[in-house]
């Protein structure tokens, strides 16, 4: 389950720059994305990173998935 702020992955629906690695963002691409921050970041960010390692535990209902 994903709460309505938690982060996801998504595509991008506009062009950007990722505000930790300023790697172009284009539409279509991949992305984390923080609805609290309302944020997108590159796929090579380490916020990326925590976003996929966090809906891998969701996925497998371990228990420290939202922790």
């Amino acid at each position: 389950m994903r709460y309505r702020k938690s982060p996801y992955m998504t595509r991008a629906r506009f062009n950007s720059v990722c505000p930790e690695t300023g790697k172009a963002i284009g539409i279509g691409d991949e992305i984390a994305f923080y609805p609290d921050s309302r944020k997108a970041y590159h796929t090579t960010s380490t916020h990326a990173d925590t976003v996929r390692a966090l809906e891998f535990s969701r996925a497998w209902a371990m228990s420290d998935a939202n922790y």
